[in-house]
């Protein structure tokens, strides 16, 4: 009898190390998405496009409408990729807060640029250093991400 108990222990015992070893596994699993060429070049570029336009807002908008319209259309097509990716949250999260018309990154700057026409130098300044820190934010966090093929 005690030879079964002993024998029931131990497979216990087993079966206990094997689940916490599955948990230790799963918790070394990546929650966040892999790196994105993609993505990245997406930011990058962005991020160029975004800062020549800012450096344009002293003058009237209705001049450069058509560059903002199609940059916001971009920057839409890349917070939309990244909402698509999975295990980015993060990430979209960030592209979200920059299309954003009501927030102060890029789709803010384009609202009140749009809405004034044109926007004094210090304020253009001001913005211009907001925005391309949150550029490098989104280009960091993707640059950051594991390669495809990479171990960490």
């Amino acid at each position: 009898m005690k030879s079964r108990i002993t024998c029931h222990i131990k497979t216990i015992s087993g079966l206990a190390i094997l689940v916490a070893f599955g948990f230790i596994i799963n918790a070394c699993a990546p929650t966040i998405s892999q790196f994105n060429e993609t993505a990245y070049q997406q930011a990058v570029e962005l991020k160029v496009r975004s800062m020549s336009l800012i450096d344009r807002a002293d003058e009237p908008y209705s001049g450069h409408e058509e560059a903002a319209q199609q940059l916001k259309q971009d920057m839409l097509t890349a917070f939309e990729y990244a909402k698509g990716r999975p295990k980015n949250d993060i990430s979209a999260r960030q592209w979200e807060i920059m299309v954003d018309p009501d927030r102060n990154l890029m789709g803010g700057f384009l609202a009140r640029w749009e809405e004034q026409q044109t926007l004094s130098p210090a304020f253009i300044g001001e913005y211009s250093g907001v925005v391309a820190d949150a550029f490098d934010t989104i280009i960091g966090l993707e640059s950051g991400k594991i390669k495809p093929g990479e171990v960490e």
